[in-house]
């Protein structure tokens, strides 16, 4: 997690704030992704997402020289005005120290820029901090269970994650206002969200919605918390979570965009491995005029047991792949932006597939435009594809898609949208892959509608679950 104040042009100032995730391949490197948002200032709802990479050099046993950079997309409460196309690039160096069980903490320099035009271009000191989480991974798709003991050398903490999508309706007072001065109209979020265990009651959550219903298309947020759950029965739970995290856009009234988001709710196992949830939630800005009530409806995924104590034990494989996405969006109607009607635009994107079996996956997307002058346009899109083996390495990709979308004047509608993809890829190692793919963007209920061409590299790695 990163902390620094940007120099944005007319000398005001936003105060931004990383938060990623990162693997470490080797000692000294590691490579991950991860979203800056806008939390102190007035651009609420400038997010923006991307990959980034990190070397440490070791000046003793706790003490690093540290540099890295990250390359995203996006912007938000300014438009292409302020970020042009969208592409961002970050860089730092500077100094941190591993503490001996508080994480690590860091301080140093860094430089922002959005070279496609973008009007920020800017220096300045930051505060990091960082904290090691262990799960039981290799590189590479096994299909081989393991057994452990207490004996091994290596912890598995935490042993149970869920994935969950969610529909959020937001209602505002009818006082509420919005950027305009106009009155604040309901919204609907449609997202997903990540859940983590960390023993029998606490866990930790992140989510992140945009809208697809309502008049705030473009609006998104992003929030991460800790909760506290109590069983009721052996399938129904009671939880309270509290949240905080950066969102805006869509001409909603967020400040600076820092968020705090306050729920409690039902959770109903289905089956062992299945959920429902329902749950209520106050959420508002530090400093806008942003407060909304909320109901959310989730249905989730969560394989695992509920197990702490000790690492004995049967562990099935379950295959996971990471891709790093580029597309471009061809026009296919005449309303398709509300300006540069005539020009492409180009996305960067991460996405996460979750393979249920070694053909069908699960998968969540996020993209924002880099190029095109669409800089503050983002979608974040969840679905299901498959995998089929065509000769040896070569294996052919379909996947059906939907979420929501919005910003950078593309014509969205109230935000909901779809996209069918089909494609061709190839297995370069057992851990990495490559694929080109075409397909079709629309919006449901506005103008968009794009033709898509795309490009990805994939990791594959495994994940161990306790049987």
């Amino acid at each position: 997690m990163f902390f620094e104040e940007w120099r944005l042009p007319g000398n005001e100032r936003t105060g931004m704030a990383e938060l990623g995730v990162s693997h470490r391949f080797t000692k000294n490197f590691s490579a991950g992704f991860g979203s800056w948002m806008a939390v102190t200032g007035k651009r609420g709802g400038f997010i923006t997402l991307g990959l980034n990479g990190d070397v440490w050099y070791p000046l003793s046993d706790r003490l690093s020289l540290d540099t890295g950079i990250f390359i995203g997309a996006g912007g938000g409460r300014g438009g292409y005005l302020l970020s042009g196309g969208g592409l961002m690039l970050h860089t730092f160096a500077g100094m941190s120290y591993q503490t001996a069980s508080l994480g690590r903490f860091g301080a140093g320099l860094s430089y922002v820029d959005f070279p496609e035009g973008g009007a920020i271009h800017s220096a300045q000191p930051f505060l990091s901090y960082s904290v090691p989480f262990t799960s039981l991974t290799e590189n590479g798709w096994s299909k081989t269970r393991i057994s452990l003991s207490d004996s091994h050398n290596f912890a598995l903490l935490p042993k149970k994650h869920s994935l969950a999508l969610l529909s959020r309706y937001l209602h505002f007072p009818t006082a509420s206002l919005n950027d305009a001065g106009s009155r604040q109209h309901d919204v609907t979020l449609f997202g997903v969200e990540w859940c983590t265990q960390l023993n029998k009651n606490w866990y930790a959550k992140l989510e992140t919605e945009g809208a697809a219903g309502g008049q705030s298309a473009g609006y998104m947020q992003i929030l991460a918390g800790t909760g506290y759950r109590i069983p009721l029965s052996e399938k129904l739970f009671v939880n309270t979570d509290i949240s905080t995290g950066a969102g805006g856009g869509g001409g909603v009234d967020s400040g600076g965009g820092l968020l705090f988001d306050l729920s409690s709710g039902f959770q109903w196992y289905v089956s062992n491995m299945f959920f429902a949830e329902v749950s209520a939630a106050h959420i508002l800005s530090d400093t806008g005029s942003f407060a909304a009530n909320s109901v959310s409806l989730k249905v989730g995924y969560q394989p695992g047991v509920d197990d702490f104590t000790g690492l004995n034990g049967v562990y099935n494989p379950v295959c996971m792949r990471v891709r790093a996405v580029t597309q471009r969006y061809f026009q296919a109607s005449d309303k398709w932006r509300t300006h540069h009607v005539n020009q492409q635009v180009d996305n960067l994107g991460i996405q996460m597939d979750y393979f249920i079996n070694p053909d069908w996956y699960a998968t969540g997307q996020g993209l924002a435009a880099y190029r095109g002058n669409a800089g503050a346009y983002m979608a974040g899109l969840v679905g299901s594809g498959v995998r089929i083996i065509v000769f040896k390495q070569l294996y052919g990709n379909v996947e059906a898609l939907v979420g929501a979308a919005g910003g950078g004047g593309l014509a969205m509608g109230s935000g909901l949208v779809w996209q069918g993809n089909a494609g061709i890829g190839y297995d370069i190692s057992p851990f990495v892959s490559a694929m080109v793919t075409v397909g079709r963007m629309q919006a449901c209920n506005g103008d968009f509608r794009a033709n898509v061409a795309g490009a990805s590299v994939g990791w594959h790695f495994t994940q161990y679950q306790k049987k």
